[in-house]
Parts: C-alpha cells; structure tokens; sequence
C-alpha cells in the first residue's frame, strides 16, 4: 500500500464518511451520533473484514514499522471503526420498532459473514449487496412510503403498518438532500472497504499493486453504481419535477416572517401582578369554562398533530373546540406551564381544565380514527366507531384555546426555533436582550426539550394588526409545552436532578443532555440582566400560588409512579429550589 493511500486518501474518505454519515436534514439540519447499537455492528464488521483477508491490521500496526507508520496505521484504523458506525448509523432509522428490525438484519447478516466467508472479494461483494439493499428499503422504500405528499395507496400502507404493529412502527421522513448525501456516503465508504491494506496470500497478485487496486476499486464502484443509481436518478427525477420556483406569496410570506422576527416581543407586564395571580382557576376572557364543568359539543373530523390524543368538536353555539384527553402526563403538564408563563407575563395558549367532555358522536377512539382518515383519506372506514347518536365521555379532559391572534408563518407549521431569537433586535421594537434571556433561562428551567420549531409559534397579538398588513408588536412564544418538569414528562426526580444551569460559572444554559439533545435550543450564556429579570419574577410566587398551580393542573393527581409525584409539597419545594439555583448565580455582565 502506497504512503498517499494509507496517510492521505483512506483518512480522507473515512473522515468524511463520519462526517455525512451522521446528516440528517428534515424541518432543521442535525448531524446524529451514533447509537451503541451502531458501534456494536461496527466492530463485528471490522472482524468479518479482517477474517476474510478485506483488512490486514499487521499491515497498518506492526514492530517492523517506524513510530511515524504505526501512528498513520492506526488513525486508518480508528476512522474505519468510526466511518463503519455511521454507516450503520445512515442506513437505520433512529427508533421504534423499525431500528429493531434493522439492528437484527445487520447482525443476523454479520455473524453469517463471519462464519461463512473467508474471502477478500465474497465479503466485498456481499457488503455491497447487504449496504445496497438497505440504502433502498430506508431511502426509497421508506421515504416513500412515509411522504407527506404521499398518494392514497402509500397512505393505506402507512396505516396497514401502523395498525399490525399497534402503532409500533414509526418513521420520520427527511428531505431528498439526505438521500442524495446517503449515497455518496455509501459509494465513498464502499470505495475506502476495497482499498484497505489486505492480506497477502501466496499465489495471488499483490493487492496493492496498482493493477489489483485499480480492478478491485473499479469492481466495487461499478457494483455499487449498478445497485443504487437507478434508485438515486428515478429520485432526483422525481425531486426534480416536484421542485418548483417559490411563487410570490411564498416571497411574500417569508419576508413578512422574518420582518416580525426581528421585531418580536417575548414578554409583556402582566396585567396581574405576579404574587396576586390565581392559579385555582381557568384562564380568564371570553368564551372560558368553569373547572367543574362538564362540556358537550360533537364531533367533527380534523386533521391530527403530534402523539397526544386530541380530537375537535363544535359547541352548540357553533364554536369549535380541541380536547386533549387521557392518562396522558402531557395534559397535566401543560396546563401547569401554561398557567406559569401566563402568571410571568409570557405569551401562553389557554388551557381549560374541566370535569368532563361529552362527545355526541364521536368514535371510541377519536384520535386513532383522524389518524386513520389523515393517513388514508376514508373517512366512512375509518369512522366505523362513531354514532351520531351516541355519546362518548371523556374524563379527564382539558379544551385548549390558541391565544387570539393571527400566526405569521412562512409556511404551514413552520414555528421558530430557539436559535432564531438571536435575529430579534431591540433596535427595531425587539424584546431587550435582558427579556430574550429570561425567556431562556425559563425554558431551561421547565426543561421544555420538546423545542421543535412547530412547538414554537409567531403570532400578531389581536389588536395589533395594521391595516395593510403588517404587525406593530408580533409575539414570539412557545406553544406545546406539555413535554416539561421532567425530562420527560411530569417526572419529579429527573427534575429535580436535572440543574438549571449547565455551566453555573458562565451562566450557560443547555438542552444537550435532554431529550433530542437539545433540538433547536442552542447553549447559551444568560446575561446577568435576563437572569435578574427572571429570578425576580419567579421569586414574587408565594408557597401558597405553587401549592395551588401543582394542584389545580392536578399535576398531583396524576398516577405518577412513585408517591412523591403525587404531593404538591415535594413539587413545591423542588420548584423553589431550582429558583434559588437562579437567585444565588452571578452573570457578570
């Protein structure tokens, strides 16, 4: 093996392969590690290559060669490990039921190469065929199949799937970009497997000489190009006549966005002082519920959002209401949080804890049924369980209400992410960098790691609106925030434990050991003003408003698996002291 190929080029490709083989581009671009699963995989394919002669270690580490050679041999060796994880790492979905089934496959396929093939060019090409095929399944047949803008025949799938498995089986699809990084992935790690130092064997050609190189590195791309471009060429087709110039309302739409961004506000006095808000009772304005009451409305067919069960239904006076029903943490957590950020003076949906919800003609199970319907488009199939005439119960529920106002949005569901509120700007009639920070630093606190920038919403408060369009103060604020005091939801001793601050000297606050390892919240420093702000109002709450927010969300009464759960004192008193984890640090500046 020449000096170039094992201290320049191997190094290069494997490097890079780490690198992309960890892209993954949907609504934000993240570069995912891989699982232990994935290392896992990785070492049994360095030892099926090494079995087969494909990787002659002594080649690369070896007493016979100078310091210099054994370091060079040895970073070839650490990347390969690296490269061969992430390759893993591509081509399996990130979890749930089909990550499992991936896993299997890849191990089941190994260990069968380790007791079968002993030779250099059987392993090579059953890892092309084996690589090759799993590219397809994820990023052909997956992504297909689990396409917004899929047909009804890939929605009829989608919910077979989901229906055998009991919802088992989910995929997140990515944008074609990751497909088409995938590939050359694949083809540049693939390319790097045929030149590895191999080993020796009397009677046979020397693989490094440049004829044997050559041929086998050309065997292998050819391969790998025969398997996979008629996969990647019918997308890029595909993604090619589906893409189309940005028209001018898009135009119109993302300038109106990112003209309110830089101008948004993130908190406002509140119109009750701190120490005197209520917690006992629902949100105040028109068109409320009382906590005792019991609501009936009917059912009405509504596309479904995210894994909390929801359904809409229209009152008789016309107005149409969402429900969120069920054992489910989230209800209680996002009414306490809702309450909170309301109480603070930061923008809030309304929550409506009431005693019941009586549903005329709704199925028995109504967010499994719009599922159905927004998967297949058959609304009488999937509808199978409702009757008119019927009434359905549910308890508990609570009705939530979007705060008034019209959501300014470049596209459907676009949010904003948490790393955008560095474009707002105080200059222009922004938030104060003190008020951005104190919104941060809040975030953190309630651990709210469920950040995706559709959990986040832009809006034009009613009331401010101008005539020709525009908004004089647009609200930045967050908007499903049932994933909190946790992680993950309602979980009292992981709140406890998890500090507000991930570098109390430097006032650095981080999501990375949260849940999706931070989403789109950024670390970043808080300003000893923002820290102040907030720690001033989180410190006007009395023991008697925190006893009353914990239970009247019935946070409390909630079946919480340990005791401690299900008492407002020991919720109380870790509020208070993640408080004082922000009353005793110094910001500096």
């Amino acid at each position: 093996m020449t000096s170039f190929r094992e201290a320049v080029l191997l190094p290069l490709l494997l490097l890079t392969v780490v690198l992309l083989g960890g892209l993954r581009v949907a609504d934000t671009v993240r570069l995912v590690p891989p699982s232990i699963v994935a290392l896992m995989l990785a070492a049994a394919l360095i030892g099926a290559l090494v079995r087969a002669g494909a990787l002659a270690p002594e080649r690369l580490l070896h007493a016979d060669r100078s310091p210099l050679e054994n370091l060079s041999g040895a970073i070839v060796l650490l990347t390969l490990f690296g490269a061969s994880a992430q390759m893993f790492n591509l081509l399996t979905p990130e979890r749930g039921l089909l990550f499992a089934i991936f896993s299997v496959y890849f191990l089941i396929q190994l260990m069968t190469a380790l007791a079968g093939i002993d030779t250099r060019d059987s392993l090579l090409r059953a890892l092309v065929v084996l690589f090759a095929a799993a590219f397809m399944l994820r990023f052909a047949v997956l992504e297909s199949i689990y396409a917004a803008d899929g047909g009804l025949l890939k929605r009829l799938m989608t919910t077979l799937l989901e229906g055998v498995s009991l919802g088992s089986i989910e995929y997140q699809p990515h944008k074609a970009v990751t497909g088409y990084a995938g590939f050359v992935t694949l083809v540049m790690y693939l390319v790097a497997l045929a030149l590895l130092p191999a080993r020796r064997r009397s009677g046979l050609p020397r693989l490094d000489a440049p004829a044997g190189r050559g041929a086998i590195a050309g065997q292998v791309l050819v391969a790998t190009l025969a398997v996979l471009l008629s996969s990647a060429c019918g997308s890029a087709s595909a993604a090619g006549g589906a893409q189309t110039s940005a028209d001018e309302d898009a135009s119109r739409r993302a300038a109106a966005r990112e003209d309110a961004l830089s101008r948004a506000r993130v908190w406002d006095t509140p119109a009750t002082p701190v120490a005197e808000a209520d917690f006992t009772v629902n949100p105040a304005g028109n068109g409320g519920f009382d906590p005792e009451e019991s609501v009936f409305c009917r059912y009405t067919a509504s596309k479904p959002s995210g894994t909390t069960p929801k359904f809409h239904c229209e009152l008789p006076d016309g107005r149409s209401i969402k429900v969120k029903y069920g054992a489910n943490a989230e209800l209680h957590a996002e009414v306490a949080t809702t309450r909170l950020l309301s109480a603070l003076g930061f923008g809030a949906d309304r929550m409506y804890v009431v005693r019941s919800v009586r549903c005329a003609g709704c199925p028995r199970f109504p967010f499994a049924t719009a599922r159905c319907t927004a998967a297949t488009g058959l609304e009488r199939p999937c509808l199978a369980s409702g009757n008119p005439e019927r009434e359905v119960t549910f308890e508990p529920a609570v009705i939530e209400r979007n705060a008034e106002g019209e959501t300014i949005e470049s596209h459907d569901d676009s949010g904003w992410g948490w790393f955008e509120l560095d474009r707002i700007d105080p200059a222009r009639g922004g938030a104060s960098r003190a008020e951005v920070d104190a919104f941060r630093l809040l975030a953190a606190f309630v651990a709210h790691w469920d950040n995706k920038a559709p959990n986040q919403r832009l809006i034009c408060p009613e009331g401010r609106g101008l005539p020709g369009g525009g908004c004089t103060a647009p609200l930045a604020m967050m908007q499903d925030v049932g994933a909190t005091f946790g992680p993950l939801k309602l979980d009292l001793p992981n709140w406890r434990q998890t500090p507000v601050w991930a570098d109390r000297a430097t006032c650095t606050v981080s999501m990375r050991t949260l849940p999706w390892q931070g989403a789109t919240f950024p670390d970043r420093r808080i300003s000893e003003s923002g820290r102040q702000m907030l720690a001033g109002l989180l410190g006007a709450l009395t023991e008697r408003q925190l006893t009353d927010l914990f239970t009247a969300s019935r946070v409390v009464s909630f079946d919480h698996p340990g005791a401690e759960g299900r008492s407002a004192a020991a919720w109380v008193a870790t509020f208070r002291q993640k408080v004082r984890e922000i009353e005793q640090a110094r910001c500096g500046s």
